[in-house]
């Protein structure tokens, strides 16, 4: 007998894939199908640079943000692709969709500010996002007051990814790094440390204490079922009760 084999593709973490699909559709067009005339693909510069920001062109906007899809060589596009699903796609589960998503517009837009402020080389590649990613990864063990060395590692092998795509030297570095860092404290503080706050302090976000929570249980106990409320002579005690009670559950 023929044996059915269902297989289901889960889009798990629809950012992280569209952002990496989208960075290899830009690079095809740019490089096969409009010969490099995507010109959104690098990020704006100073002013005596070799593309200075233009502040009343929309177009110089636009360049702050998505420079972030662009990459001038496929080898290092396939590696901040690949990058980018590692890191991404646990991070995208833990923090969610929309939190990733603004944290990888604020990185590459401040780092693309920075540039333009700076730097007379563009930017081009999702090296700020890749930090910021990084870094989301990071805290939780760095709140431990632990350093995994996988991680250190890890952020050496992006420092040197990040020096080879950089045009601009260490500066770029360092701009892509102060982008990641900006992106990722800002998730790290809103998303995951409110929520801890606030299984921590019930009382403080509107839940139930602890003790109203065990009084509420112990009230639906059966030691409770003919305990009447009324005047003093129809009162009647829980002991009358015939339901012999060994222990109450609770969770």
């Amino acid at each position: 007998m023929k044996k059915k084999i269902n297989i289901k593709i889960s889009y798990n973490a629809p950012v992280t894939i569209s952002f990496v699909f989208a960075a290899l559709l830009f690079f095809v067009l740019n490089n096969f199908v409009l010969k490099q005339k995507l010109g959104f693909l690098a990020s704006p510069t100073a002013a005596g640079g070799s593309l200075p920001f233009n502040p009343s062109n929309f177009s110089s906007y636009a360049r702050l943000v998505f420079y972030s899809f662009g990459s001038r060589d496929f080898a290092l596009l396939i590696t901040n692709c690949i990058f980018i699903l590692l890191l991404g796609t646990e991070i995208e589960g833990l923090y969610g969709s929309v939190v990733i998503g603004i944290m990888m517009t604020v990185s590459s837009l401040f780092s693309g500010v920075l540039n333009a402020c700076f730097c007379n080389a563009s930017l081009e590649g999702s090296v700020s996002v890749i930090f910021m990613l990084f870094f989301l990864n990071s805290f939780a063990s760095f709140s431990k007051k632990n350093i995994p060395l996988s991680q250190a590692a890890l952020f050496i092998l992006l420092l040197i990814n990040g020096f080879l795509q950089s045009a601009n030297g260490i500066a770029g570095v360092i701009i892509n790094v102060a982008g990641g860092l900006c992106g990722g404290l800002f998730a790290f503080l809103v998303s995951p440390k409110a929520k801890a706050a606030r299984k921590e302090n019930p009382s403080r976000s509107g839940l139930k204490s602890r003790a109203e929570q065990i009084a509420e249980i112990d009230s639906q106990s059966p030691r409770f079922q003919n305990k009447y409320y009324g005047s003093d002579s129809s009162k009647q005690s829980y002991n009358d009760n015939e339901t012999t009670v060994i222990g109450t559950l609770k969770f």
